[in-house]
């Protein structure tokens, strides 16, 4: 019975962590994408961004992490704004190629 408990407990433990989903700001294809490429990337990493914020601030991660170990959130909000930076520079990269690549042709 204390086994399963615990296994259980470390399950809920480990769930209730933000995952390091850092992405590097500068990729070797960036220069080669299509605009279009370049239009879908921009998109994903924007959803991603709005996915990494709502791992900061008073989520249920947060407070199941304040029950069992509190100093947990610290870490936790931690990760979250070097992931949120992480993609804002990635977005901001790519946005340049774009701007660099697609917008005068465009015009």
């Amino acid at each position: 019975m204390k086994k399963l408990l615990s296994i259980a407990i470390s399950t809920l433990f480990l769930s209730a962590c933000v995952s390091n989903e850092s992405v590097r700001a500068v990729e070797p294809s960036d220069f080669t994408l299509s605009c279009e490429s370049l239009k879908y990337e921009l998109a994903n990493l924007g959803a991603k961004f709005e996915e990494s914020k709502e791992d900061s601030g008073f989520t249920g991660k947060n407070v199941g992490m304040a029950i069992l170990f509190w100093p947990g959130i610290f870490v936790n909000e931690s990760r979250a704004g070097k992931n949120q930076s992480s993609i804002d520079n990635r977005i901001s990269h790519l946005s340049v190629l774009y701007n660099e690549k697609c917008v005068s042709k465009e015009e």
